[in-house]
């Protein structure tokens, strides 16, 4: 008989007995088709089940066992999960297999399950005096969340009767250090109590002793304290650190720089130290010793790639409004390696203005050349390199299409089409308006001889052009130009027009005719130099792009490093910004609004963020910010009502959807209205069970729904 027939028979059999209510019969005749394969699975679950009906529990979850494990083995952790469900079902009290669904649910990223199931695990192994077991539990549990700060005040508090003792001081203080930072000063000092009975000299502890003492402003108990623990261990960083900021605090610079010193030489890398030793540098305006203190940690910001923190550094020299020269150079390095022009140009402006002031004329030449390198339609600066050059006794480059030259591919393409223009304009007989171009074009590159032939070549042509024609020949020329170089037709037309009326000057030229297609307006400027021309529209633009490119890159930087108070700084531009920037310049309104936000400022920041969100694409974030602003402030009717704004502008179904979702029922938390934050939450949870701690959310809002 071949071995399927067998088995068929087999089969036949076992239902019989199975119909017959011959369990056990049943039972041995399934035994005879386990091959310890795949398609044993559901063999075994049949086993089990009948194992059950027989009252063979432990037979059935034995069998039950056995699958989860050849699940797991596979791979097909989901199978395995259902299957330890069902036995944790049968046997509540068997905490390995308990564990074993907790590490399940862990590994599956079921976080929330994991930790309620090995707190009842943990629970149980306390009842029953196993101590050690219970603390590879709550050592679990603390890979699932390092800040679960409940959790580690019971792990210390085993740590403590296991006799580990270095163990249960450390988890004692990073709760402490938790309760100091959220400024619960009293709970951490009973934490403290705690780890200093366990151990009376610990370093760590005694230091953030000494940390709640100095924010008592009980200073003379702290450096009681600190002495003592120096006198032990007199490099200690911690507490030189700690000692350091008491000098520093009561502005005694000098001895504050004494131990900042101590601690660099002792770490050269300690971050805080140096920003501190730094800090008192500019205090006392010696900048090229602050600039040598932070450069090691912007270069170091700088290979880890983390450039806003960098310029933050540099920003603390900044921000005392003097214009340090290797600062500011460190700074358009950064902005150079970036390809962040626009900050490189401004940083250069005023590099080169301190260098002016104090007559650095060959740091100025070597400016000039970057400059220029980056704006090469700028007069101002191509006049001002020549002269530099002619008062240092520096020869001339060759021409501007000449080599080698320090101008660029840009201010040769300038060039060729602005001489291809001149072209245009002389076809049609229009020549005033090709004279016109081409000496603009002569005060740019004067060494061009190119310049000069065409030029020249305009003096031998008598223009024979009747008024009235005038106007359809410039604007021929505006379509040709179009045409050959890409340009937008309109605002060409619009360029017509003026050089209409320009045909009909006189043939001298005048400073306003040369910047008329220009933002820049001539003012005169009584200095020994004699005239210049200065742009105001960049003279706002940079000092908008300084606030910016100082402040609210420092503030979006690691404050707790860089430690760099900004309001004195926002608060003295606040009048200017107000006059200067367009309430349509929604980029910084809105960076002007986080700066007022993270100092405290928060109906000034309300403010920004309404002008800001006036720009569509920043609609949503600007409404969530402003509730943020009010929940700030404790109006949550007013936080509910610009997230509900944000909420209607935002997709549905979107990550931010629920993510403004999950916002709103923080609020609603907050309100105590525990109903409308738990209908919030169970969406949430709906669309993505695993979304933050939404959760444990539930669980706490239906224990408090319920009482």
């Amino acid at each position: 008989m071949n071995s399927e027939k067998k088995r068929s028979k087999i089969l036949e059999l076992a239902e019989k007995y199975v119909k017959k209510g011959k369990l056990q019969e049943a039972i041995a005749e399934y035994q005879k088709l386990l091959t310890e394969t795949a398609q044993d699975l559901n063999i075994r679950s049949v086993i089990g089940d009948l194992y059950l009906k027989s009252g063979q529990k432990e037979k059935a979850i034995n069998e039950f066992k056995k699958i989860a494990d050849f699940y797991e083995k596979s791979g097909l952790y989901n199978q395995s999960l259902a299957i330890y469900k069902k036995i944790n079902r049968l046997d509540p009290d068997d905490i390995e297999i308990a564990i074993k669904l907790a590490d399940l649910y862990s590994n599956q990223g079921f976080f929330s399950e994991a930790r309620a199931k090995y707190l009842h695990i943990v629970n149980d192994l306390k009842n029953n005096g196993r101590t050690k077991e219970a603390i590879s539990i709550y050592e679990k549990i603390l890979k699932l969340d390092k800040e679960d700060f409940e959790t580690k005040l019971s792990l210390a508090e085993l740590y403590s009767n296991e006799g580990l003792i270095d163990k249960a001081v450390e988890e004692f203080n990073e709760v402490a250090e938790f309760k100091i930072r959220n400024k619960d000063l009293k709970k951490a000092k009973e934490i403290l109590s705690q780890a200093k009975i366990l151990k009376e000299d610990d370093l760590r502890t005694l230091a953030n002793l000494i940390e709640i003492l100095r924010r008592e402003n009980k200073k003379e108990k702290a450096l009681d304290l600190i002495y003592d623990v120096l006198e032990r261990d007199e490099n200690n960083l911690r507490t030189l650190s700690l000692l350091g900021n008491l000098y520093f605090e009561e502005r005694n610079f000098k001895k504050a720089s004494e131990i900042f010193g101590k601690i660099i030489s002792l770490s050269p890398k300690d971050v805080e130290a140096r920003v501190k030793l730094g800090r008192i540098h500019v205090h006392k305006g010696k900048l090229d010793e602050a600039f040598e203190n932070y450069e090691p940690l912007v270069d170091s910001l700088l290979i880890k790639q983390k450039e806003e923190k960098a310029v933050g550094l540099l920003g603390l020299i900044l921000a005392t409004k003097k214009a340090h020269i290797p600062t500011l150079e460190k700074l358009a390095s950064i902005y150079k390696s970036n390809n962040q022009i626009r900050n490189l140009e401004i940083a250069y402006r005023v590099i080169l203005e301190e260098c002016r002031r104090k007559n650095l004329k060959e740091k100025s030449l070597s400016i000039l050349r970057e400059i220029i390198s980056i704006c090469p339609s700028n007069e101002e600066f191509y006049a001002e390199y020549r002269k530099l050059k002619k008062e240092l006794g520096i020869s001339e480059e060759k021409g501007i299409l000449g080599e080698p030259s320090i101008f660029t591919d840009e201010a040769k393409k300038i060039v060729e089409e602005n001489l291809a223009k001149a072209d245009l304009y002389t076809d049609q007989g229009l020549i005033k308006n090709a004279r016109r171009i081409l000496e603009d074009l002569r005060i740019k590159f004067p060494d061009e001889p190119l310049i000069e032939q065409k030029i020249a070549g305009l003096n031998q042509i008598s223009p024979k052009v009747k008024e009235e024609e005038i106007p359809n020949r410039v604007e021929k020329v505006s379509e040709k130009e179009a045409q050959l170089f890409g340009k937008d037709l309109i605002s060409e037309k619009r360029k017509a027009r003026f050089l209409v009326q320009e045909e009909g000057r006189e043939e001298r030229l005048t400073a306003a005719d040369i910047f008329a297609e220009t933002d820049i307006i001539p003012i005169a400027s009584y200095e020994e130099e004699g005239k210049g021309y200065y742009d105001l529209k960049d003279k706002i633009n940079e000092e908008l792009e300084i606030i910016q490119a100082i402040c609210h890159k420092q503030l979006k930087g690691d404050t707790t490093v860089v430690e760099k108070e900004l309001s004195d700084i926002i608060s003295e531009f606040r009048k200017d910004v107000e006059e200067k920037i367009d309430k349509e310049d929604y980029e910084s309104r809105f960076n002007l609004g986080i700066a007022y936000f993270e100092q405290g400022l928060i109906d000034e920041a309300i403010q920004e963020f309404k002008l800001a969100s006036q720009d569509g694409m920043r609609a949503i974030d600007c409404y969530s910010v402003i509730s943020a602003c009010f929940r700030r402030k404790k109006d949550f009717k007013q936080a509910v009502k610009w997230l509900e704004k944000a909420l209607n502008l935002s997709e549905k179904g979107s990550n931010q959807f629920f993510g403004l979702k999950y916002e709103l029922a923080s609020v609603y938390e907050e309100m105590k209205e525990w109903k409308k934050a738990l209908m919030l939450y169970n969406e949430i949870k709906k669309w993505s069970p695993e979304y933050l701690d939404v959760g444990d959310k539930i669980e706490k809002l239906e224990n408090k729904s319920s009482k």
